[in-house]
This record gives C-alpha cells, sequence and structure tokens, in this order.
C-alpha cells in the first residue's frame, strides 16, 4: 500500500504517527545499551540501576542476585532471594536461575523453598547433570541420603565425567560403598574406573576393590593402564595376595599378552616380547635424562625383541630405571638369570641386574656381574635367599655412579631373557 504524502495535511499526520514512535525506539535503545553498560562495570550500585531500567531482563537481576549472596553488608542472602526471584519471574524456564535461587534459599535456612527451586530446575532441564548433582549434595546436607543418592545417579548417567566428584560427595555424605554402588553408581566402565582412582586417591583401598570386583562383573574388556593403578597401591600397602589377584584378572580382562613359562620363572615378560605393562608385576621404565629406552625389533637373544638402553654421555648416570616387581616365597632361594650384550660402555662402573629388597631398600642388592666396553650377548647371574617374611623382590637393570673423573655413561646395552627360578628348577643354558 502507498502512502500519498504530497499534501501537507498528510505529511503532517504522518510526522505525527511516525515520530513519537521513533523516539520510543531510541529511548528504549538507549535504555537497554545504558543498562548493558552499567550491567558491565564493577559498581553494583550501577547493576542495580541497570536491573531496575531494564526490570523485565532475568540477566540483571541475577548478576545482581548473585553478588548479593556474598555481600554481607549491603546485601546477604535475603536479598540475593529476592532479586533472583525477580529473575525467576522474568525468565522461570531458567534452569539456571532456579538452581541459584535454591543455594540462596539453602543459605537462608529455608530447606523446603529450596527444595522445591532444585525440583523447578529439573522441571526446567530435565537432562541437566549440573541441576541433579546439586540437588543430590543439597539432599546429602538434608541427611536424605537415599534421595541423594538417586540424584547423583541421575547426574551420572548424563555425565559420567562427574564420577569423581559425584564418589566425593556420596563418601562424605555416607561411607557406605555397598551402598554408593547399588544406589548412586551407574553400571558402566566409565563410571567405575574414575571412582576406583577417587577411592585409592583416598587411601580406601577396600572400596577400590569393591568398585573393581563390579567392574569385572560387566565382562567387558577393560585396558591395562585401568588396573595398574589399583595393583600398584595394593603391591604398595603389602597386600600381595589382593594385588596378585587383581593382576590375575586384569590379564584375562585386558586380553593382556604374556609368554607360557616352562621354566617355572617367576619374572613376567622376562623376553620383552611384549610392550611393558609399566606397572603390577611387569616391568616398569621411567625416563632419566642421558638414557634412552626402547624394545629392540632388530636385536634380540632370543625370540624377536629385547630391551635397548642407550645413554647419551651427559651424566655420570645412578640408574635404576627398569625394573619389575616379583612375588616369591618367603624363605627360598632362587637364581636370577639374564643375557646381556653392550656396546661401548664407558667408564669403569658398567650395567649389572640388581635384585632388591623392596621393604629394605637399605640393604645392599645382589648383584650380577659388571658389563663394561663391548660384550656379545652375555649370561649374567645371581643368587638370592629370602628371609622369612620376605616375599616382594625388585629386578632392576643398574649403573652405580662412578667416582671417577671421567665418568659419563656412553654406550648401550640390550636385555633379554630375564628369568628368576627356584634353584631347584630347570636352568636355561644358551640360544633357543
Amino acid at each position: 500500500m502507498r502512502i500519498d504524502l504530497s499534501g501537507t495535511i498528510s505529511r503532517l499526520l504522518f510526522g505525527a504517527m511516525v515520530f513519537p514512535l521513533a523516539a520510543l525506539l531510541i529511548v528504549s535503545a538507549g535504555a537497554a545499551w545504558l543498562a548493558e553498560h552499567w550491567d558491565g562495570s564493577t559498581d553494583p550500585r550501577l547493576w542495580l540501576r541497570a536491573a531496575r531500567l531494564e526490570p523485565a531482563s532475568a540477566r540483571y537481576w541475577e548478576h545482581l542476585g548473585l553478588y548479593e549472596q556474598w555481600d554481607l553488608l549491603n546485601g546477604g542472602p535475603r536479598q540475593a532471594a529476592a532479586d533472583l526471584e525477580r529473575a525467576a519471574r522474568a525468565n522461570s524456564a531458567s534452569s539456571r536461575i532456579w538452581l541459584e535461587l535454591a543455594s540462596a534459599y539453602e543459605t537462608m535456612g529455608d530447606a523446603p523453598r529450596a527444595r522445591q527451586a532444585y525440583r523447578q530446575a529439573q522441571a526446567d532441564y530435565p537432562a541437566s547433570s549440573e541441576a541433579a548433582f546439586r540437588y543430590g549434595s543439597f539432599l546429602f546436607r538434608q541427611r536424605d541420603f537415599i534421595s541423594g543418592f538417586e540424584e547423583i545417579r541421575r547426574a551420572l548417567l548424563v555425565d559420567s565425567s562427574l564420577a569423581s566428584s559425584a564418589m566425593a560427595e556420596a563418601w562424605a555424605a555416607d561411607p557406605d560403598i555397598d551402598a554408593i554402588l547399588a544406589s548412586a553408581l551407574p553400571a558402566k566402565q566409565e563410571n567405575y574406573v574414575p571412582a576406583i582412582q577417587f577411592f585409592l586417591d583416598h587411601k580406601q583401598f577396600d572400596a577400590a576393590l569393591a568398585v573393581w570386583a563390579r567392574l569385572l562383573k560387566l565382562g567387558d574388556r577393560i585396558e591395562m593402564g585401568e588396573a595398574i593403578p589399583l595393583d600398584n597401591a595394593l603391591i604398595t600397602q603389602d597386600r600381595l595376595a589382593e594385588a596378585r589377584q587383581v593382576w590375575r584378572q586384569a590379564l584375562e580382562a585386558a586380553e593382556w599378552p604374556h609368554d607360557r613359562n616352562d621354566s617355572g620363572s617367576f619374572v613376567f615378560n622376562g623376553g620383552f616380547e611384549h610392550d611393558l605393562a609399566q606397572g603390577g608385576f611387569d616391568w616398569r621404565e621411567s625416563s632419566i635424562q642421558g638414557a634412552r629406552f626402547a624394545l629392540d625389533r632388530g636385536v634380540a637373544y632370543s625370540g624377536s625383541r629385547s630391551a635397548r638402553i642407550e645413554f647419551d654421555g651427559s651424566a655420570n648416570l645412578d640408574y635404576q630405571n627398569l625394573v619389575q616387581y616379583v612375588s616369591v616365597q618367603p624363605g627360598s632361594r632362587y637364581r636370577l638369570l639374564a643375557y646381556l650384550r653392550t656396546d661401548g660402555i664407558s667408564t669403569d662402573c658398567g650395567i649389572h641386574l640388581a635384585i632388591l629388597d623392596l621393604r629394605h631398600l637399605s640393604q645392599p642388592p645382589v648383584v650380577t656381574s659388571d658389563l663394561t666396553g663391548t660384550n656379545p650377548w652375555t649370561l649374567v647371574q645371581a643368587d638370592v635367599a629370602t628371609g622369612p617374611g620376605e616375599d616382594l623382590l625388585g629386578i632392576a637393570v643398574q649403573r652405580v655412579p662412578s667416582r671417577k673423573f671421567d665418568n659419563k655413561l656412553h654406550g648401550a646395552v640390550w636385555i633379554d631373557d630375564v628369568s628368576l627360578v627356584p634353584l631347584a628348577g630347570r636352568v636355561k643354558s644358551g640360544p633357543r
């Protein structure tokens, strides 16, 4: 439709209609800009002006309410609740606002209204893991553990990354691992693994074992790295029977490769034919400046691989960075055997294998002969007797620092076919 503005009266009438509308839009835009400007300042008094200038904006009332929860001189929880109520009226579908309002009500000591606000937050956003988690924490503080466990479970079903935090809340509220497993922790691997780590971090080893047992019942394949922290902790805590059991269970659940052991050796992966589990009862290798470790597919005494350690000549190394914990029988005698090959090992202090008493590390280790310079595959061995209570040994590739002036370690060593056998057992000799 065309408007005829050719006449003076029509132009005056059109201006009378348009100019007030334009002025209204300008004023409205100016108010919105000013409120935004005030809200972005660091002065809470200007935040209040922004909220009053734009009273229909939930964002400004929410900003003010969040600040006043902590401003005990000029605000406090009651004023915060009042402002958050204004925000909720302006935007009743905001789960976030209802959660903050629930927090303000709880701070005021008004648990019924806090509970109602939490439920409203969930009604507005049923899939919110944050709403369920915060509501569960609130219920724990109200000593309603059953309902709290249900809400924590709801949160984890949506977001398994909350598992560690969920265990912290649940355990602090009610340290009953059976109740937590039954009601709070969904039966999923992504929940169980961080739960185990949480309990290990807090020295709750029985609880960690209970979660591990549930993890195994799932029947899913696990990663070996998910079992190693538990096994390491049990070894450290001298709970060897449980550590051995977890190790066997982990090997099966992870489908971890291991060689057939016809020699009766107590060493796992002695030929380095498989990748290291980096813990448990397999080899653990830790890096150290001046040395580089690798599994060598091109050089082996038998099989297809050996362990290779190269030293770059930059340091007088105190090396003991490739070690395996071995569970043995007390009051028994064993023979350690291994094949070593060296290339240009410098200094008077060479490479040997050491048998360590892991519970008495101040005791001198039992060691094999030292190899320096260049040597073909050479059998090294040493005998050790375990004491009445000695059931855990460490086998390490070792080099002690030299006291000579020319003491920087250079060269390479290869290690293969490491075994620890009872003296009554069969001892391997010569290449296979």
